[in-house]
């Protein structure tokens, strides 16, 4: 018994520091506002639209600084593989996709860049 109690502690402890972590990569730039990082994808972003052939196909966000994002209403006029974007998301925290690639998102506002 002591064995399993000992078990579930660790693991509890590295998944608490593995959130930590992740909320250290995130950076709020001077000025802007603009949220920025790989585990951070609400705010403003900045990248590439993807055409990613899994799943039956669909399109990806690519951000610069790497993060994937699912999102969930891309215009279909921006649905063009490199098209370089800017884009205002919000992370959808309490769905879930079948795609099983990136965070899923909601686009607030988009523009071609």
């Amino acid at each position: 018994m002591r064995t399993m109690t000992g078990i579930f502690c660790i693991a509890l402890l590295l998944g608490i520091a593995g959130c930590n972590r992740a909320s250290q990569d995130t950076e709020v730039e001077a000025g802007t506002g603009r949220i920025t990082g790989p585990s951070a994808p609400d705010g403003q972003v900045t990248g590439t639209v993807r055409y990613l052939d899994l799943e039956g196909g669909f399109y990806g966000i690519v951000t610069d600084d790497g993060a994937k994002l699912d999102p969930v209403n891309l215009p279909e006029e921006l649905q063009k593989d490199g098209l370089r974007i800017r884009a205002w998301v919000e992370e959808l925290k309490d769905r879930v996709s079948f795609h099983m690639w990136g965070r899923l998102v909601r686009i607030r506002d988009i523009e071609r860049l």
